[in-house]
């Protein structure tokens, strides 16, 4: 007897709808998904995988980071290190 191997396929059913935004809103939204290489529908999953509704930021390079706290820390070389450790004193100098 020849068992046949059956496999469920699952065809995700989708359905159109029209909803209604300002044109305004409508044009922002095609020129993102449009500058992302994206259709409309994937951008709009991406903002909604977000989970905030904001797009997803791109991650810094260690370079980047690098960069920005040298730009951070310029005028800062006359201020003088902190101390490895703070006594009880220096914590609570402003009390009796």
């Amino acid at each position: 007897m020849l068992k046949k191997n059956l496999r469920e396929e699952k065809v995700m059913e989708t359905q159109r709808a029209t909803i209604q935004i300002e044109q305004e809103l409508a044009n922002a939204i095609f020129a993102e998904a449009e500058a992302k290489g994206l259709s409309i529908d994937d951008y709009l999953r991406t903002l909604i995988a977000s989970g905030n509704g904001q797009p997803q930021s791109e991650q810094m390079s260690l370079a980047e980071i690098d960069q920005i706290l040298d730009e951070l820390s310029e005028g800062t070389e006359h201020i003088s290190p902190l101390p490895l450790t703070f006594s009880r004193e220096d914590i609570y100098f402003d009390h009796d």
